[in-house]
């Protein structure tokens, strides 16, 4: 009893020096741990656990939405994926001469880590424009909302993390300060290259950017890797955002940088990139697992109340 007692303490110890290497090696290695090797060894995985309808059906809304508010929404197909699936966002916009800076709004960058609170937003911002509040102020002031839900169409279809190339889009972006030069992918080239060629044709630029992941249940700012330090305006723009989503969303979900938050470093994200590129103060929001989608009216209040502090 006294030996088996022995090599069971030992046995522990070996399995914590084993999952200590091998998380810090997929952490340098992948940048993220719960990819491929990770996945395989502890059975975890990034699915948020919320089934949505087909990609094709969340089009077929969005196509209804612009029909419901003609002079408001506008429905852009501004690509194809690896599997020729049209990229489609909405875009709100009123018809006002005024120029406000610009949102853009993503989901499911990674195909498993869908929400239902993305492809919920473009209908309640279109009936806000209908009503009183700071987002139809925003939009009647010449205020403009980008919004893809389903970023990864093939993955989200396939429920898969990856693209059909089986690449992870949240690591192709590129971002000078981490070193990588991405946008290889179609998915990531077509969004860049059409806010670029849109903002840029609107003499606008884009203020706030923020992509809707799973299941840590945290808002995540630049950077995304050790080393590099926010200048202090941009960190205080950041950190006035993120209070404003701690007072929707409660204690439970986190604020922070990525290596803080979670531990790990991650090189050619989205929101490095968008506030690398466009000097936007970009985001992750991480939702949690298998109920995130029962938070909708919470998401509703944090994006009134950023939307606000865009106002003039």
């Amino acid at each position: 009893m006294v030996r088996k007692g022995i090599m069971d303490k030992l046995m522990t110890k070996l399995f914590f020096i084993f999952f200590t290497f091998t998380f810090s090696l997929c952490s340098y290695a992948t940048d993220f741990p719960d990819e491929a090797i990770f996945k395989s060894l502890f059975g975890i995985d990034s699915d948020s656990g919320i089934k949505g309808p087909p990609y094709q059906k969340i089009v077929d809304e969005m196509k209804d939405l612009e029909r419901a508010y003609p002079g408001l929404v506008k429905v852009i197909e501004y690509g194809k994926s690896v599997g020729g699936r049209p990229l489609t966002l909405v875009k709100l916009q009123s018809t006002s001469t005024a120029k406000l800076p610009a949102i853009y709004i993503g989901g499911s960058i990674h195909g498993d880590e869908y929400l239902n609170i993305e492809d919920r937003l473009p209908r309640w911002l279109a009936e806000q424009f209908e009503l009183t509040g700071p987002v139809a102020s925003y939009l009647k002031q010449g205020g403009t909302i980008y919004l893809a839900p389903i970023l990864n169409p093939d993955g989200y279809d396939g429920r898969n993390r990856e693209n059909d190339m089986g690449v992870d889009l949240n690591r192709d972006f590129t971002v000078k300060e981490a070193g990588v030069v991405g946008l290889k992918q179609p998915e990531t080239f077509a969004l860049a290259t059409f806010l670029d060629e849109d903002l840029k044709r609107e003499s606008n630029k884009l203020a706030v950017a923020l992509d809707y992941h799973c299941c840590i249940g945290a808002m995540l700012y630049p950077w995304s890797f050790t080393g590099p330090v926010l200048p202090k305006v941009d960190a205080d723009r950041h950190l006035k955002i993120a209070e404003a989503m701690k007072t929707s969303m409660g204690s439970e979900v986190k604020y922070g940088q990525t290596p803080v938050i979670l531990g790990y470093s991650a090189r050619g994200t989205s929101k490095d990139f968008y506030y690398e590129h466009f000097g936007a103060a970009g985001f992750t929001y991480e939702g949690r697992r298998n109920r995130e989608d029962k938070f909708f009216e919470e998401h509703t209040q944090m994006w009134t109340k950023i939307i606000a502090g865009l106002l003039p």
